[in-house]
């Protein structure tokens, strides 16, 4: 797909939510944290649907924070307010996106079924670009950093985005969607070479592809067709910030060569940190140390 159309493709989703977005608002959360702050968010995401969140910062922080927005892994959602402590102890403010109708999820996916379901999703729309699952998830994600640059106490020239396994997908299209980003923590990411990662892995969720195109072969150019706006290969090419991505070589659910796909796509200045040993969990809290300095040095 050319490259002009796969733009056209993502400034006309934009244009629209921007158009439909509402403010964002937020209800303090009565927690134990005695360091922290909580917030309960609500703001606008694709089509002007109302997409949950939480907001944390350091307790009396001084001046304003630079703001690290973060996505979730596939299944997952934005669970409870405790489990996303760390980058607010550092000093971060923090934005925690919901994954829309996923089942730690409170943001139901609009025009599906109102409660939170178990995977999968990743064929759901899967032979037309405009209604593919990601299409919303990713317009969400842009919506959150739009969100995250207006939200009290948060410095909108110091924004970063972050998550890991679909979390480090939905960072690439972040990225891609966003200006002015100081960085991308991009770890073991889901959705990046998405046809050759279901034909060499059996793994969930490429699996759901695998079994989908088996059961449907003749949508396969329809299926390639949509990924052609929406694979990390493709929105990876389209991201110029910095960016640090985390490859775990023995990772059996996002296969690295799919990983490298992506990191050789992107268009930014970039590194990588690479563990051989490791599978799908990659560094762990060794990596965790890593992208603690390295996106302190580009906050200032």
């Amino acid at each position: 797909m050319p490259a002009s159309d796969v733009r056209e493709f993502w400034a006309q989703r934009l244009s629209s939510a921007r158009a439909l977005a509402q403010d964002p608002v937020l209800r303090p959360v009565d927690t134990q944290l005695a360091m922290l702050d909580v917030w309960d968010v609500e703001f606008s995401g694709s089509n002007g649907h109302r997409v949950r969140g939480w907001f944390l910062t350091p307790k009396e922080a001084q001046g304003d924070l630079p703001c690290l927005v973060q996505f979730i892994g596939y299944g997952g959602g934005r669970s409870l307010h405790h489990e996303w402590t760390l980058w607010p102890s550092a000093g971060w403010a923090t934005l925690v996106m919901d994954t829309r109708g996923q089942s730690w999820a409170d943001t139901p996916d609009e025009g599906m079924s109102g409660n939170p379901q178990v995977p999968g999703f990743v064929t759901r729309g899967i032979t037309e670009p405009g209604e593919h699952y990601y299409a919303r998830v990713f317009v969400d994600a842009a919506r959150a950093v739009d969100t995250a640059r207006i939200l009290p106490g948060v410095d909108a020239s110091r924004i970063a985005v972050g998550g890991g396994s679909q979390g480090g997908g939905i960072t690439i299209a972040a990225a891609a969607l966003s200006e002015g980003l100081i960085g991308a923590l991009v770890g073991v990411p889901f959705w990046c070479d998405v046809l050759r990662a279901a034909s060499i892995t059996d793994s969930e969720p490429y699996r759901e592809i695998r079994s989908y195109l088996r059961a449907r072969p003749h949508d396969t150019e329809a299926v390639e067709r949509t990924l052609s706006f929406l694979d990390g290969t493709v929105m990876a090419s389209l991201a110029t910030a910095p960016a640090l991505f985390e490859i775990a070589m023995m990772d059996d659910v996002c296969p690295p060569s799919t990983c490298y796909a992506a990191y050789n796509a992107w268009a930014g200045p970039k590194e990588v940190r690479e563990y051989f040993w490791s599978g799908h969990e990659g560094g762990d809290s060794h990596h965790v140390a890593v992208a603690l300095h390295w996106l302190a040095a580009r906050a200032g």
